[in-house]
């Protein structure tokens, strides 16, 4: 399939400012986005996600449903690179009445300003991929109209062109509860004609997005389409 379950929650695409650290839980008063400057992630923050997707091509399709719990372990090591974060998913899923799962481990570095970038990526498919030039994956500071460009190489050697922008915000409802969020609009254009569209629902406070959906169109008629709404969080204490 064109988006594999890793890409999904590394790229591409989050506790309540009314409970500074704890589990979330359907609160009825939106967050507020913490001056819009996002959180680092940190050992014991875990986020859980409910998932579902569609995907055609010329030989069939499949839909799927199913979790991943995303857990944070920080102060990692990978080769050289020291201080890493590294967020391991582990996802189940049912895939056209098939059951299945997986396990994958993506590291990010945050650089003097705070932007979290991804370092390189790992599932259960694919062998190590270290990204030669870490690229952004959530800005540091969030506000309306910030836009920004880059260039990356794909663990399958293809190269994307990638544009993002802070388009709006908007106030989102999932399981985890009620989130004023900005919402982060990623075009991400491969050198072999695959276009992903993904929109970020970005709680700054919570370090990740709450709400993640994407569209990828390809050669040949080959389309995805994924959602992933977040269940529920936990934060570590912090100081």
């Amino acid at each position: 399939m064109i988006m594999t379950r890793r890409k999904l929650f590394a790229m591409v695409v989050p506790a309540l400012a009314l409970v500074t650290f704890g589990c979330g839980g359907g609160s009825s008063t939106p967050a507020t986005p913490a001056g819009g400057t996002l959180t680092r992630m940190m050992s014991g923050d875990t986020y859980t996600f409910a998932l579902k997707g569609y995907s055609k091509f010329p030989s069939g399709g499949f839909s799927y449903s199913g979790t991943a719990v995303l857990g944070i372990t920080d102060n990692e090591t990978l080769g050289s690179k020291t201080g890493l974060i590294k967020l391991t998913a582990t996802t189940n899923m049912t895939m056209n009445g098939e059951p299945g799962s997986s396990v994958s481990d993506t590291w990010y570095s945050y650089d003097a300003s705070g932007n979290m970038l991804e370092v390189a990526n790992k599932d259960s498919e694919d062998p190590l991929f270290e990204q030669a030039n870490p690229f952004l994956f959530l800005p540091a500071n969030y506000a309306v109209g910030q836009s920004g460009s880059y260039t990356k190489t794909n663990a399958d050697e293809t190269t994307s062109n990638v544009t993002w922008e802070v388009h709006e915000k908007s106030v989102v409802t999932v399981p985890a509860g009620k989130f004023e969020t900005y919402v982060v609009k990623v075009i991400d254009t491969q050198s072999d004609g695959v276009v992903s569209k993904t929109e970020y629902y970005v709680a700054p406070q919570l370090g990740y997005p709450v709400k993640i959906e994407n569209k990828v169109t390809g050669p040949g008629g080959v389309s995805q389409t994924d959602e992933g709404v977040l269940k529920s969080y936990t934060f570590a204490p912090r100081g």
